[in-house]
């Protein structure tokens, strides 16, 4: 990190050479050398911003919303669904989560981005529990047939500012895993991967499922569904068993 700090001190020193002969060389050149010696100046700022951190990603996508969105004014469907993300957000928060996208009818939050806790699988998988709740108690009340797919994953990550607005976010493979489980979860429920079930065998009534191929893996993958948080739970330890 301070060898990045160095490298753009010293392109904020080219940058006061280049203004300084500025009357020399002229205003087009210099203004084209200066663009590029930010840009590599932006660059390595960004880079200085990148973590790779050990998280869990949390994928839910609600089924139904297209449906309901075309019986109803565009304004009642915005009411509608500030409500439901204000108890889904809530569910995520509550549990140590941090939201870091909404797209469209679906949401993307992570664990163990900012602080990494021994328990960030568990508390996404209750967060997860607990969404599942507050949708089923919220559609009830809209008389809407909402529903939802969960997808849980756990591993590394790069953690860093991306696209034209700088928007801290995670991205990696145990990104894309998180997502491809949660398109092929069912309605409903609840589907975590191997890597986080080692984390969390014990704590939840868990049923394994036959091994899902996925897009960008050229190996099946072990996934597990959720049904519920046991009443006593403990959890297994996982040290000396990592092919378990």
């Amino acid at each position: 990190m301070e060898t990045i700090r160095n490298e753009c001190a010293k392109l904020e020193q080219a940058i006061a050479a280049l203004e300084a002969q500025r009357n020399v060389l002229g205003d087009v050149a210099v203004d084209v050398a200066v663009a590029a010696v930010r840009q590599k100046i932006a660059l390595a700022q960004m880079q200085e911003n990148e973590q790779r951190k050990q998280v869990t990603v949390l994928f839910a996508d609600i089924v139904g919303f297209t449906a309901m969105a075309q019986s109803l004014d565009a304004e009642d469907v915005t009411t509608l669904m500030n409500a439901l993300w204000q108890r889904l957000d809530s569910a995520i928060v509550s549990h140590g989560g941090a939201i870091d996208k909404h797209i469209g009818d679906a949401v993307m939050a992570v664990w163990g981005a900012q602080t990494v806790r021994e328990d960030d699988p568990e508390q996404a998988i209750r967060a997860a529990l607990a969404m599942q709740a507050e949708l089923r108690a919220f559609a009830e009340t809209q008389h809407q047939p909402l529903q939802m797919r969960i997808g849980v994953n756990t591993g590394p990550v790069l953690l860093g500012p991306v696209g034209t607005l700088s928007e801290y976010t995670a991205m990696g493979d145990t990104v894309n895993i998180a997502s491809r489980l949660q398109h092929n979860a069912p309605v409903g429920g609840i589907i975590i991967s191997h890597d986080t079930y080692r984390q969390v065998r014990g704590v939840f009534d868990l049923q394994a499922q036959a091994p899902l191929t996925v897009k960008g893996k050229i190996e099946p993958i072990q996934v597990y569904v959720v049904t519920q948080a046991k009443p006593r739970a403990f959890r297994l330890r996982t040290r000396g068993v990592e092919g378990v």
